[in-house]
């Protein structure tokens, strides 16, 4: 059950438990987003030094309503009986993995290690500076959550749509990253 639940979580949890489990991750990812400085984006993470909670609460608004209505749309065309609350739960449990990547800025670890590897670019200093071990490995645990991620969206929207066809799969990842530049351009501006 354990492997199954990992594997699929949407088709075992009842839709109470989902309401609950996203609104628990709608609150926690919030603050984690606040307190350890990452502007949470579709497909991006940015660390930051400056964060204020209105921001953050605007963008994980801006985030999860245009990945909701859009899957929505498209899970419509999919299937007529798509509910847009099965999209909504969905996207935000899926994003837990990465709010649990957000400890990698942890005492601001990322910006910190960023903002060494662009100086050194800006001195020209990067061909001598050593590989942060710390940095890849981290990196590489982020990649792994990020990469749960978007199987979790996926698999959110091919369970609340019934989605079996290359074009439906096709749809989703067109929409997926149509929505990230998108969202991205809107945080970028406010």
């Amino acid at each position: 059950m354990k492997n199954n639940f990992l594997l699929n979580p949407f088709a075992i949890l009842s839709d109470h438990k989902q309401k609950i489990i996203a609104i628990i991750s709608i609150i926690i990812g919030t603050l984690l987003s606040y307190f350890l400085h990452v502007n949470v984006q579709v497909l991006r993470i940015n660390p930051l030094t400056d964060l204020s909670f209105i921001q953050v609460v605007i963008d994980q608004t801006i985030v999860i309503s245009l990945l909701t209505l859009s899957f929505f749309g498209i899970g419509k065309i999919i299937n007529k009986k798509t509910r847009i609350i099965d999209i909504f739960y969905g996207i935000c449990i899926a994003f837990i993995p990465i709010y649990i990547s957000l400890f990698q800025n942890l005492n601001e670890f990322l910006t910190n290690e960023t903002n060494k590897i662009i100086e050194a670019i800006e001195n020209g200093n990067i061909y001598n500076m050593s590989p942060p071990i710390l940095l890849i490995i981290i990196g590489l645990l982020g990649t792994v959550f990020f990469m749960y991620y978007i199987y979790l969206l996926f698999i959110g929207f091919k369970t609340a749509t019934h989605a079996k066809k290359a074009w439906h799969y096709v749809l989703f990842f067109a929409t997926l990253i149509i929505i990230d530049i998108i969202t991205s351009t809107l945080i970028n501006l406010i």
